[in-house]
């Protein structure tokens, strides 16, 4: 008896019949942005992946963050995306102000009245 390849459900599919020169299209290929009303290609929401390379950051920590609901998103159905407004709030939280230089009391002077040091 002959095995047959199987799916995961069990079902055999046949495979998409292609033409030799024809190119294969990816997932990555049919996720096309969508025009906005002002007719720019820029998408109206981002994946996750989409806004973690916008941010310079890992999709996992992303997600996690999202599913924690520690960071701005927006979840269509069960799908999590986020808005250019999420993004600009999650980079702009983010932003810490700069370190005040630090005094170093007693570092380059000698203490006043400090009992500790004996000769």
């Amino acid at each position: 008896m002959t095995t047959r390849p199987r799916s995961r459900r069990g079902v055999a599919r046949p495979s998409p019949s292609r033409l030799p020169g024809e190119a294969t299209t990816t997932r990555s290929d049919e996720q096309k942005p969508a025009l906005t009303a002002s007719g720019n290609t820029e998408p109206l929401l981002y994946t996750a992946e989409q806004a973690a390379e916008l941010l310079q950051v890992r999709p996992s920590w992303l997600r996690r963050k999202a599913a924690a609901r520690a960071v701005p998103c927006r979840f269509v159905g069960k799908h999590l995306r986020f808005s250019r407004a999420d993004i600009a709030a999650i980079a702009e939280s983010a932003a810490t102000p700069p370190r005040q230089s630090r005094a170093f009391p007693g570092r380059f002077s000698k203490p006043e009245n400090d009992s500790s040091h004996h000769l």
